[in-house]
């Protein structure tokens, strides 16, 4: 089994996701780019695009981002928080 992290999708509407994730891929404003556990703290740009997160079971779930940032805690924990996301 992989190395799992939790992740939280906000928006100013609200908490959209929370969840146990393996990885996540994200639309970065220089590209793609890609988050596993024990990540790096850091804190990047989104734009337009679509995100996709690999649950802990393996279950891809993806959501359509229109920008926001994307932010890798000390704890090595993921929140994204979304000028708008749905989910695709």
């Amino acid at each position: 089994m992989a190395a799992t992290y939790s992740i939280t999708l906000l928006t100013p509407e609200g908490k959209l996701h929370e969840g146990i994730a393996s990885s996540v891929i994200a639309p970065g404003v220089v590209g793609s780019f890609g988050v596993l556990a024990h990540h790096q703290p850091m804190i990047a740009a989104l734009q337009a695009g679509p995100l996709q997160i690999t649950a802990e079971d393996g279950k891809l779930i993806y959501f359509k981002l229109t920008g926001g940032l994307l932010e890798v805690t000390a704890s090595h924990d993921v929140i994204i928080i979304a000028d708008t996301a749905t989910t695709v």
